[in-house]
Formats: C-alpha cells, structure tokens, sequence
C-alpha cells in the first residue's frame, strides 16, 4: 500500500516536471527589451524588420531627390529637376506602401498571437472539465466504497489538477509575454515611423 502510494506520487511528479521541461519559458523576458523573446524568430516579425528597414531607406532618397531637385531647380536644370522630382515622388510613393505592409504585417502578427491565446485558452478549460469528471468519478467511488478504483481516481485527480495549475501559469505566462512584445514592438515601430 504504502510502495503504492510512493508510486503514484513518483509518477505524478514525474509527468507535472515533464510538462514543465517541454513547454517553453515564456515571460522570461527579463533584459526590458524585445531580445531574447521568442517572437523574434516569427516570420512575420522578420518581415516587419526588412520593412522598417526600407522605410528607413526610403526616408534616405527622399532627402536625397529633395535637395537634388532643389539643386537641379536653382540650377536651372529642366530635365534633371525633372527627374529628381520623379524620383522623389516615386520615393514618397514607396514610403507610403512599406508603411501600409508594416501594418499589415502587425496586424497579422496580433491576430496570430490572439488565435494561440484563444487556443490555450480552450486547452485550459478542458483540462478543467476532464478534473471536474475526475472528482465526480472519485465521489462516486468514495460512496460506493470501491477502493480499487478509488486509488486510480485519486492519482488522476492529482495529476490533472497539475495539470490545470500548469495549463493556467502558461495561459497568463503566454498573455504576458504577448503584452510585452508588443509593447517593445510598438517603441521600435515608433522609432522608424
């Protein structure tokens, strides 16, 4: 009875330290920046980089073709004053665009984010409803004082209340860690824009 129950808690042990190994640390963002988080290897984050980078540079050539307009236009330069204000039209246009895909690729990387927390969520509440079958199958064993089954219903019990308190502590961790990117997120997007 007793090697039994030494049994049982040993597995119970072993599963909640298994569960806790191969789920990711997810607010362990601690640096106040957004390095080290583990959206930074999103494709949507990467993309969201290049186009910042591109507003950047588009920032560059329409200083560029600005002043050669000017330039080109004290000059008396027709033709070049021309195309330099062309080119800084054609800059202005490409700014414009690569702001709109810096949107666009936020807005999809939140909605990404929103769909793992809704599914996590979900998890959440059905470990919650596999324990309240748990208990109730253990009441019912506890009444009918089947202490066979009553030693199995007991462990599965403890097991999935575990399992609830670590689903719940990665649900909050994974909103967290959400909240903060986008915080860091929202700071490097104003920098650029």
């Amino acid at each position: 009875m007793e090697k039994m129950k030494l049994k049982n808690l040993f597995l119970i042990g072993m599963i909640a330290t298994g569960l806790m190994a191969a789920t990711p640390s997810f607010a362990g963002n601690t640096e106040g920046s957004i390095e080290g988080n583990r959206f930074l290897h999103r494709k949507e984050y990467k993309d969201m980089k290049a186009t910042m980078s591109r507003i950047e540079k588009d920032r560059e050539r329409i200083a560029f073709h600005k002043a050669e307009f000017k330039k080109n236009k004290d000059a008396d330069l027709v033709i070049e004053s021309h195309m330099s204000k062309k080119e800084f039209l054609k800059a202005k246009a490409d700014l414009k665009r690569d702001k709109k895909y810096l949107r666009i690729d936020k807005r999809d990387l939140q909605s990404d984010q929103q769909e793992a927390i809704r599914q996590s969520n979900a998890e959440r509440r059905e470990v919650k409803k596999e324990l309240r079958s748990a208990k109730k199958e253990l009441r019912k064993d506890t009444r009918q004082g089947n202490t066979a089954d009553l030693k199995k219903d007991a462990a599965q019990v403890e097991y999935l209340t575990l399992k609830k308190e670590l689903k719940a502590k990665q649900s909050e961790a994974l909103k967290d860690d959400v909240y903060a990117f986008f915080i860091y997120l929202d700071d490097e997007i104003s920098d650029v824009v």
